[in-house]
C-alpha cells in the first residue's frame, strides 16, 4: 500500500473515511517506514503492543477530529528530521561504494533504480539540512523513493543484520504445516 496519497483533496462526506481503512494505512505507512529506514528492530518488534495501543488511540481520535489533519499530523511526525534524517544518511553513505562494487553484476533495469534511489535520497537529505518543514517536499520524495522498491539488500544487512529481508514473505515450514487443513470453501 504505502504511504497515503495527502495531496488528494476529499470534500463533504468523503472526508470521513472509514475507521478501518485509515487504521490500516497508518499501520502500512510505519511498515513502509520501517523498511526505507532498515526495518524493525528487536526493540521495535517488542513494542508491538505499544504500536496496537497507539492505533486504538488513534482510532478514538478520529470520530472527534478530521481524519485527514489527524493522518497528516501523524505522517509529519513520522517523516520528521528527528526521525528519518540519521536513517538516510546512513543508507545515502553506503550508495557509492554499493554502485561503484556492484555496476558490472547487476543488470542496467536494476543498477539505474538504485541509482534513482540514490538521488532520492540525496534529495531528501538536503531537504532535511535546508528545509525540514517542508513536509510537502518530503512527502514527495518518500512516495518516489517507495516507487523504486526496497535498497540494495547489502546496504539493509550493513543496516540491520538481524533481518532476512529476501525471505521475509515466505511462509516458514512450519507455516506451511499448519495450514494443510485450512479450507477457503
Amino acid at each position: 500500500m504505502g504511504l497515503p496519497d495527502l495531496k488528494a483533496k476529499r470534500k463533504g462526506k468523503q472526508k470521513l473515511a472509514a475507521k478501518d481503512s485509515h487504521a490500516e494505512q497508518t499501520r502500512e505507512a510505519v511498515k513502509g517506514l520501517e523498511s526505507v529506514s532498515g526495518g524493525p528492530t528487536r526493540e521495535d518488534l517488542v513494542n508491538d503492543a505499544m504500536m496496537e495501543d497507539w492505533v486504538k488511540q488513534f482510532e478514538e481520535l478520529a470520530g472527534s477530529q478530521d481524519m485527514e489533519s489527524i493522518v497528516e499530523t501523524m505522517m509529519q511526525q513520522l517523516l520528521s528530521k528527528e526521525i528519518l534524517h540519521e536513517p538516510m544518511k546512513e543508507i545515502g553513505e553506503r550508495y557509492p561504494k554499493w554502485l561503484e562494487e556492484h555496476k558490472a553484476s547487476v543488470s542496467k533495469e536494476y543498477y539505474d533504480r538504485y541509482f534513482r534511489q540514490y538521488e532520492l535520497i540525496k534529495n531528501l537529505n538536503n531537504v532535511y539540512e535546508n528545509e525540514p518543514n517542508n513536509f510537502t517536499k518530503i512527502v514527495d520524495l518518500m512516495q518516489k523513493m517507495q516507487e523504486c522498491g526496497q535498497p540494495p539488500n547489502d546496504i539493509v544487512q550493513e543496516l540491520a543484520p538481524d533481518i532476512d529481508f529476501a525471505n521475509l514473505g515466505q511462509l516458514s515450514p512450519e507455516m506451511l504445516e499448519s495450514q494443510t487443513n485450512c479450507s477457503i470453501m
